[in-house]
């Protein structure tokens, strides 16, 4: 169990040095660090599964220039106590939201932790035109956030979902409720926030195939890859061969 909870907290280090070494990938998403979690404790299905559900969530309140929820730390934890304590689908994204939000607040902790620590440092190579010093600090500072919210990770995962459940029940009744109910409509709020990026009238077709495939005719999610991708390729190959002159 200690093992598997040190490769939950690798993925979850990973996810957070991301976005600070390596400018913003979208690679520090629940839909790849949940199936990274999966193939590392041997369920690689439902660690897809559970990913592509908190993306959609997440998705929805996920803000741009703002993060209401810590997304690493609540995919993690709630993807390796799922997998490990074989929780459904439901269970899992009941406690990522919670965590996420826990995380948060340790976040901003460990936000100002890093500004005491590093800051200084980094001000005074500023001064000195010292650009290694600069490059050691910035390095330095995502490497501390990172690896003190890898150890929460860790000891979240490594003391079982009793423990983070107990947590998670200190959270008076009303918000916990609130949680929950926001956690069955968030995914389609994330699919209505992606449409509103990505519609366009000219597709609307493939809109109402791909709802009424599933929804009518019984279609499972492979058989709607399938022919989604058949329609794709219709289209591709078909589509008239017009250049449109920009307005």
């Amino acid at each position: 169990m200690v093992f598997k909870a040190f490769l939950v907290a690798l993925v979850a280090f990973y996810g957070r040095v991301e976005q600070g070494w390596l400018g913003q990938q979208m690679i520090a998403r629940p839909i790849w660090l949940c199936t990274l979690v999966g193939l590392l404790l041997g369920d690689l299905q439902q660690g897809v599964i559970i990913g592509g559900t908190l993306e959609l969530i997440w998705a929805g309140v996920v803000q741009v220039g703002a993060t209401p929820t810590e997304v690493v730390t609540g995919s993690t934890v709630a993807c390796g106590l799922a997998i490990l304590n074989n929780l459904s689908v439901a269970e899992a994204v009941a406690i990522a939201i919670p965590v996420g939000l826990l995380a948060t607040i340790l976040n901003e902790l460990n936000g100002t932790l890093v500004m005491m620590t590093w800051s200084p440092l980094a001000n005074a190579a500023v001064e000195a035109c010292d650009t290694k010093k600069i490059w050691i600090c910035g390095v330095a500072g995502e490497l501390t956030r990172a690896s003190l919210l890898a150890l929460a990770t860790f000891l979240a995962v490594s003391a079982g979902s009793a423990a983070v459940t107990a947590v998670i029940d200190s959270v008076p009744e009303t918000i916990r409720l609130g949680l929950q109910n926001a956690s069955k409509i968030l995914p389609a709020v994330g699919i209505a926030v992606l449409m509103q990026f990505s519609f366009d009238m000219k597709f609307v077709g493939f809109f109402v195939l791909g709802f009424m495939l599933p929804t009518f005719m019984g279609f499972n999610s492979i058989a709607c890859a399938i022919a989604g991708l058949a329609a794709a390729l219709i289209y591709y190959f078909l589509k008239p061969n017009v250049v449109e002159e920009d307005d």
